[in-house]
């Protein structure tokens, strides 16, 4: 599921529960208390925003946190297999990674000393350089 089709269900699901409810008779209530209805949903709108947006980060951060898992697997398959051409690009990250020195030995590297050598990189270039070598 992506997610644009995750946003239309939470605004679906937000719709549902709006016209299940009897709003009218909640905004007539309010009105009849001295209420400002137009302030109150400038505010509502405001913190609908400010929830979708922290979804959405949420769902980002997941996702790249599983292809950085993805990228990181493949990876360590490739140093396994001793596929040449996926350990010279990892060789290549390596030296332009600050801790150069700790990752020389690519063999004795688990998956958490992957992860943090390809972190800070393009995940999407990474991956497709890997399935393309393989």
């Amino acid at each position: 599921m992506n997610l644009i089709q995750i946003q239309n269900q939470i605004n679906d699901l937000i719709l549902s529960e709006i016209k299940n409810g009897d709003i009218d008779l909640a905004d007539e209530l309010l009105s009849i208390s001295g209420h400002n209805l137009n302030e109150i949903n400038t505010y509502a709108d405001k913190i609908h925003k400010q929830q979708s947006f922290l979804i959405k980060g949420l769902i980002n951060k997941q996702n790249d946190e599983k292809l950085l898992q993805k990228a990181a697997l493949l990876i360590d398959d490739a140093i396994k297999n001793k596929i040449q051409k996926p350990i010279t690009y990892l060789n290549t990250l390596v030296n332009q990674n600050k801790f150069a020195v700790q990752y020389r030995n690519l063999d004795k590297l688990n998956t958490e000393e992957i992860i943090e050598i390809i972190k800070d990189q393009n995940l999407l270039e990474i991956l497709e350089n890997l399935e393309n070598s393989n």
